[in-house]
């Protein structure tokens, strides 16, 4: 009876003992695991979705490049003061400025003579970051054999509303930025109303007088278009034909 209950008893001993570790270890994992939730319960689980790898890139905007001491060396011309441009018209020709505007009708970039001239800048344009309008004044032509010698020739195109609608944009470079326009209206001069070339003006008043002259009539105005006094134009002028000895206006507004 005695080896009995000796074996009982060791074999109590041992489910006592089975049952103390089991007990510990649930204890130990479970107080590990809600100390941690404790912990943790603050932490966001990252979104792949959020990840620096998905993130769109941002293009830098476009670095201004002063091209102007270029084509001042290339035709060896300090005369040149800016470059006109308008996407999509195959436009993209450097503008003079003279000390009138008659020497560049008859001479081109390289200061000789030439009839196919250059585009250049009204000669009372002498602050072109600051001057309420600017003034550009270019040749036409119905000859096709030198289209391509005349920088502003396509600008006929804009007799086209679909043109009109579309290519909305001139950039003028200066030598520290580019100014951004928007054309707001097309007009063919045929009676010698000659408002666009009006240049001073003595106030506010008379700014306004004068656009809202200028851009009556037009072939073309954008729609619900708003000329403020704060507001700055730039008129690019060529020949027409249609009436003969008629003048296409090309008209923009800053936008930038």
């Amino acid at each position: 009876m005695s080896t009995e209950k000796n074996k009982n008893y060791k074999l109590k001993r041992l489910l006592v003992y089975v049952l103390f570790i089991s007990l510990s270890v649930f204890l130990t994992v479970g107080g590990y695991y809600a100390i941690s939730s404790l912990f943790n319960k603050n932490t966001v689980t990252p979104n792949i979705e959020d990840s620096p790898h998905d993130t769109p890139t941002v293009e830098p905007p476009e670095e201004y490049v002063n091209i102007l001491p270029t084509y001042r060396a290339q035709y060896n011309n300090q005369n040149i003061m800016g470059r006109i441009e308008i996407p999509g018209m195959n436009i993209d020709s450097a503008v003079a400025r003279s000390v009138n505007n008659k020497y560049y009708l008859d001479y081109n970039l390289y200061n000789q003579y030439d009839q196919i001239g250059a585009p250049f800048f009204d000669y009372r344009n002498t602050d072109l970051v600051n001057n309420r309008q600017i003034n550009v004044y270019g040749h036409n032509t119905q000859n096709t054999a030198i289209y391509d010698k005349l920088p502003f020739v396509s600008l006929e195109s804009y007799t086209d509303r679909k043109t009109f609608d579309t290519y909305k944009d001139i950039y003028l470079s200066l030598d520290d930025r580019k100014v951004h326009y928007e054309i707001i209206a097309i007009k063919i001069l045929t009676d010698g109303n000659n408002e666009h070339m009006k240049l001073i003006f003595y106030s506010d008043e008379d700014f306004l007088t004068h656009t809202n002259k200028m851009l009556s009539n037009s072939l073309y105005i954008r729609d619900n278009m708003n000329i403020t006094a704060q507001d700055k134009l730039i008129v690019i002028q060529i020949c027409h034909f249609d009436p003969v000895g008629s003048y296409l206006l090309v008209i923009g507004k800053k936008v930038s």
